[in-house]
């Protein structure tokens, strides 16, 4: 691996890293978020989903994130790493970024975390789908 794809890579997953162990840590805080965001889903989709405990949500999803992220970062599987991360994150962009239910700075806010993340997403398909050259 050169230096300049271990540096970028690196780089690329140190989001997904403290994110990851941010994730875990405060899991108990950030259930409620996913509470909210599983009470706007239509009924018919509710009695597919499993019932599971959002704060186990949250944590599995931390734990996603630091272990792919660290994988990215090691160059081992980068190509799987970046596609979990990606898959990931789309998801949790669209339910966590929704701008378009915003108003005022909240909006704005949350248009620059979604263009953020879709700019995550785009670097994270570069890697999967080049990352082995």
């Amino acid at each position: 691996m050169s230096l300049a794809k271990f540096t970028a890579r690196s780089l690329l997953s140190a989001i997904f890293i403290t994110g990851g162990l941010a994730e875990i840590k405060k899991a108990d805080q950030l259930s409620e978020a996913v509470d909210g965001l599983l009470s706007k889903l239509p009924k018919s989709s509710c009695s597919q989903i499993p019932d599971v405990d959002s704060t186990l949500l949250v944590k599995v999803n931390g734990a996603t994130m630091l272990a792919a992220g660290s994988l990215l970062a090691l160059g081992i599987k980068p190509r799987l790493a970046a596609t979990v991360l990606a898959a990931q994150l789309v998801p949790v962009t669209a339910a966590g970024h929704a701008f378009w239910e915003k108003e005022g700075a909240e909006k704005q806010g949350d248009q620059i975390q979604f263009c953020k993340n879709l700019g995550l997403i785009g670097s994270l398909l570069t890697v999967a789908l080049d990352g082995a050259k």
